[in-house]
């Protein structure tokens, strides 16, 4: 059996290359004619580099993140020469969570039964993934569909 991807969502920490995972959901969508959902979660009380963010209510938040989410969108179409009614065509919502980025993307998934889930990672090598374990790891071990993991690069581009 081939399976059908028709919906995919893509996680997003808004890291500064965060969008070479994106561009391989982009990739996905375009091959499968797939819908892309774009979830970034907010964590309010852990170390998140969002620090300015740590002081304001969730909604403000929120509508924060949804355009930081839009501008990054904005600015990945423009550099890659993206028609902007084929965006609009492929990314379908933007969802902006507060909690444990792992339980709220693997909820997120469920809820609105989507076919991948495509997550970047910054791969802080052997010793940090041991003690620590990262968010895409925990997300393929709690995930019950597909999880595309991509290494995102170190040096910004």
């Amino acid at each position: 059996m081939i399976p059908k991807i028709e919906k995919i969502l893509y996680a997003t920490d808004l890291s500064a290359n965060a969008h070479y995972a994106f561009g391989y959901a982009l990739s996905m969508a375009l091959a499968h004619n797939a819908k892309i959902s774009i979830i970034n979660v907010y964590e309010k009380l852990t170390s998140n580099r969002n620090i300015e963010m740590r002081s304001v209510d969730f909604q403000t938040a929120k509508t924060l993140l949804t355009d930081k989410i839009k501008e990054r969108l904005q600015i990945y179409r423009e550099k890659e020469n993206i028609e902007e009614c084929l965006y609009e065509k492929l990314i379908e919502n933007i969802y902006v969570a507060a909690g444990s980025p792992v339980d709220e993307v693997v909820k997120q998934a469920k809820a609105g039964a989507f076919d991948l889930i495509v997550a970047g990672t910054h791969g802080h090598g052997f010793l940090y993934s041991t003690l620590m374990g990262s968010t895409a790891k925990k997300i393929v071990q709690q995930s019950e569909i597909p999880v595309l993991v991509v290494r995102i690069p170190d040096k910004r581009q």
